[in-house]
């Protein structure tokens, strides 16, 4: 079976492996990239990233938002493939309008949904035209069940060709090592899609002077008074994160709401390097986390809530100490990369298989 993937990242192909990239931001020359390991064994993978360093680049990604030039690509190289894999609209919209144009819908296009198509928007432009785009009728791979439910309004014809698949996470990659940092201190994480204001509330009204709350990701707003024992940090490594995330208390991820995928990667992670997670309760995280098994949920934009839960943990370190115990065995038996790129396969094989056997007969 021979798979062209288009990610929405760059992802660089290397001639050995480099431990400081995680698996998805990197191309290993002769070795199987990311979940298609758990493919069968004959699989090829080549892959068509988003074309950084094209001119058009920015261009596409703030005014199109879509990779043109990069499912132009693809479509000229389609019929060397069994499948065109896209992760995420921004690879897939312009190579499923493409594929509007072809007598013989070949080879199979599966879309990784992750943002609901356009944010799960429902502009009546925007659906109009992705509407246009859809009517070739991609497979549809979803991490979250928010976004299936979402189609049965906009895009009717893709419900009963769409899947929902949870995140996994390379529980190899983010395995716990032993705490040697002496510091007590929880810790949030995330650049984007975070809803630290309410975090920040919660924590000044809390007064715990042997603990700090560290913030990786956030920048500080000019009129903004922060709390006392907070730390912000701009971006790291992502092994710096790891050893931050291995070192901490416990984690707090909190988060808006918004109808798609997001936010999971962090709190199944952190819960793979054995860390009790405190997650915000959305449509999205509702699909991963159950309480008291090595995490906890908050209500969206309640500080309060937020305040007890941090209270509670921080007073009841022998309940803290067990559920970071439950936190990855959980991800192990539910969410690792073994578990997604298998249940991948399970959904596309078969497919393929059929399509080939019509096409035989």
């Amino acid at each position: 079976m021979k798979v062209l993937f288009l990610p929405n990242w760059k992802v660089p192909v290397l001639e050995k492996d480099d431990d400081s990239i995680q698996a998805p931001d990197k191309y290993i020359k002769g070795e199987p990239y990311w979940f298609f390991r758990f493919f069968p064994p004959e699989t090829e993978v080549d892959i068509i990233d988003f074309q950084e360093k094209n001119i058009l680049h920015k261009l596409e990604k703030k005014v199109f938002k879509t990779y043109i030039r990069q499912s132009i690509l693809a479509f000229r190289k389609r019929k060397s493939y069994d499948i065109v894999i896209s992760h995420g609209a921004q690879s897939g919209i312009v190579f499923s309008f493409l594929r509007n144009f072809c007598s013989k819908k070949k080879p199979e296009h599966y879309i990784l949904d992750i943002g609901g198509m356009n944010g799960a928007r429902n502009n009546w432009l925007e659906v109009s035209i992705l509407k246009l785009a859809l009517r070739s009728n991609p497979y549809i791979i979803c991490h979250s069940r928010i976004i299936i439910k979402n189609y049965k309004n906009t895009f009717k014809n893709l419900v009963n060709r769409s899947v929902f698949i949870p995140f996994g996470v390379d529980t190899d990659y983010f395995s716990p090592f032993e705490n040697s940092s002496g510091e007590k201190y929880i810790l949030s994480f995330g650049a984007g899609k975070r809803d630290y204001d309410t975090l920040l509330k919660a924590w000044n009204e809390l007064n715990y002077p042997n603990v700090k709350l560290k913030i990786i990701g956030k920048t500080l707003k000019q009129e903004e008074q922060l709390p006392p024992r907070v730390e912000l940090t701009d971006k790291v490594s992502i092994r710096k994160l790891i050893e931050e995330i291995n070192n901490s208390l416990f984690v707090v991820i909190p988060l808006p709401v918004y109808n798609y995928s997001y936010g999971q990667m962090s709190f199944l992670q952190s819960m793979s390097l054995g860390k009790t997670v405190v997650v915000t309760k959305t449509p999205s995280s509702i699909d991963y986390l159950t309480d008291n098994q090595g995490s906890f949920f908050i209500e969206p934009f309640d500080a309060d809530d937020l305040k007890a839960k941090i209270s509670f943990l921080l007073d009841n370190p022998e309940i803290l100490n067990q559920s970071n115990n439950k936190a990855r065995p959980y991800i192990l038996q539910n969410f690792s990369e073994k578990l997604m790129g298998k249940r991948i396969a399970d959904f596309i094989v078969p497919n393929l298989m059929q399509r080939k056997s019509l096409h035989l007969r």
